[in-house]
Order: C-alpha cells, then structure tokens, then sequence
C-alpha cells in the first residue's frame, strides 16, 4: 500500500556549522516539535541544492524555513507566493543560490508546489560557528509562531498572521 501524499511538507534549509545560516534547521526542530501531524512531512534540507528537487516537486503545499536577506539582524520575516523566489534571488548565502535553481527547476519540469511560502529570520554573522547569535536565538519563538500558524492556516485550523507581508 502507497503512503498518502502528505498536505504540507516543511523544509528547513542551512548550513550549522555557519552560525546564523544554521537559522532554517533551527526553525525545522522548533516547528516539528510544536506540531505534531501525520499530514505534515518535516524535511532536513541542510545545504542539499539541487538534490532538493523531488522533495520539492512531491510538496503540495511547501514551507520554507531559512535564514533570509534584511537590514536588521533578528527580524522575522514572511514571504508566500511569487514573493518567495525575490527573496531567494537576494542571494544571502550559496544554499539559497541552489534552492532557487530547485524551484525554478522544479516549474520547468512541470511539477511544482501549489502554494509556497517562506519563514525565516535575518541573520546577524555567517561565520563558521556552531551556535545562533543572541539576536537571532531571540526571534526564534516568533518565527516559530508565525510558521506554525501558516501551518493551521493550510491545516484549516486558524488564519494566519500576516502582519510581515
């Protein structure tokens, strides 16, 4: 018997071992942990690049969780829809170079996520460290409040805040 296709898949993409870039994997653990769900697959992306493709291609509805490009390190920031691949262009780190080329790839191939949306908070220093910057540490509740509440929102359970958009 074929396991069903889960409603949500949940990506966190990162590398840990560049302090602040480790952001997404971070998130990933957080998200999981907080919610529980049979329809929801949670994916360890670390720095995958295009080996991410068929995740990608499987996913009807895909949460990207990541560190993203801003001004002010420890901001939280909410991206959906044709927002997401913007976002991904600014290029913060050589991660985020690969995960555009597997949404784009992923078009091109004509299987693709019906709804895309990205979490994530602005990193203070990707250096090679092994532990988050105090700054971004103290985001993680709210980026974490906000993905899972994108996740009820998919789930049907409550509206989400877009209060980021």
């Amino acid at each position: 018997m074929i396991a069903p296709q889960p409603e949500i898949t949940v990506l966190g993409v990162g590398n840990p071992i560049m302090g602040d870039d480790g952001i997404g994997l971070e998130l990933l653990s957080a998200v999981q942990a907080a919610c529980p769900d049979p329809r929801i697959e949670f994916v360890d992306g670390g720095t995958g690049g295009m080996d991410l493709i068929p995740v990608v291609q499987d996913a009807r509805k895909l949460l990207i969780l990541d560190a993203i490009a801003g001004e002010t390190p420890g901001q939280v920031r909410y991206f959906t829809g044709d927002q997401v691949p913007r976002m991904l262009s600014l290029k913060l780190s050589p991660h985020q170079v690969g995960l555009l080329d597997v949404l784009t790839s992923a078009r091109l191939l004509g299987r693709e996520p019906d709804v895309v949306t990205a979490v994530g908070i602005v990193p203070e220093s990707i250096d090679v460290r092994l532990t988050l910057s105090p700054v971004v540490e103290a985001a993680l509740a709210e980026a974490t409040r906000q993905a899972v509440a994108v996740i009820q929102q998919w789930l049907g359970d409550q509206v989400p805040d877009k209060e980021n958009e």
